[in-house]
């Protein structure tokens, strides 16, 4: 009968060491832009004067929060895999 050695640990490869890293900057721009969209749509003159765009801005919005839960959920992600 023959052993199997068990698997290594998978290790963070160069990619995701790289991705890793810039990842931080890039929740810090999703989380700007939420920001900028709520600042726009908090501004009673948006509906007033932009009318035909609020319901664009409301779903760019919507993406912009996702994309900032996808991004911290990949951060979580990339984080538990052990340093090679």
């Amino acid at each position: 009968q023959e052993r199997v050695k068990p698997a290594a640990p998978r290790k963070r490869t160069f990619k995701e060491k790289q991705e890793l890293a810039g990842m931080e900057a890039a929740i810090e721009v999703a989380e700007g832009k939420v920001k900028e969209l709520e600042a726009t749509l908090s501004d009673p003159s948006v509906f007033k004067d932009r009318g035909t765009e609020v319901q664009q801005l409301i779903v760019e919005l919507d993406g912009a929060r996702a994309e900032v839960e996808r991004l911290f959920a990949r951060w979580q992600e990339l984080e538990a895999i052990p340093e090679g």
